[in-house]
């Protein structure tokens, strides 16, 4: 892949439309994500995890905590009707479902 093309999806990945994405989605995960309250305080964007899906469209990785164990997987598309980047799929690490789920007993 060329640079410019990577370098043009670490600025969509960092983008604040992006940002609503993956805040949405570990809010989903954990209703008081990124609170004092949650069990997900802070995350952050695996720059280097940042790849074209051969499906089209970019994932990449975010750890939850400063922990690489926890980690949530996002996959983006543009929408073509209206230009918009949503989020098209993904997952989580087994030990963030743990952690998880331990809290909501």
């Amino acid at each position: 892949m060329k640079q410019v093309e990577h370098d043009e999806m670490v600025r969509i990945v960092k983008s604040d439309e992006v940002k609503k994405i993956v805040e949405n989605k570990l809010k989903y995960l954990d209703s008081e994500a990124l609170t004092k309250e949650g069990t997900i305080k802070s995350y952050e964007i695996d720059i280097d995890s940042i790849k074209h899906n051969p499906m089209g469209g970019i994932d990449f990785k975010v750890y939850v905590n400063s922990d690489k164990k926890l980690r949530v997987m996002y996959g983006l598309e543009k929408d073509s009707n209206t230009g918009k980047i949503e989020y098209s799929g993904g997952g989580y690490s087994a030990q963030l479902a743990e952690l998880l789920k331990k809290v909501k007993k």
